[in-house]
């Protein structure tokens, strides 16, 4: 017979939010270093991304105000 979780001698197990702790952190730090990556690697991918900005709005304008 297994021993019930509250009894002496029982294997501890840390609770599932507990063994998940640190996880968001280590993604967010995969994704920012990815996003500096990106910004520090091309010469003008500000520039691109202004533009591509730009371009997707004045397509959605124009989407807009067709009959």
């Amino acid at each position: 017979m297994k021993n019930h979780p509250c009894q002496p001698g029982a294997p501890k197990r840390l609770p599932r939010y507990r063994r998940q702790h640190g996880a968001a952190l280590a993604e967010y730090a995969i994704v920012t270093f990815l996003f500096v990556l990106v910004l520090v690697g091309g010469p003008n991918v500000l520039h691109q991304l202004a533009q591509a900005l730009s371009d997707a709005y004045q397509s959605f304008v124009f989407a807009l105000s067709a009959p």
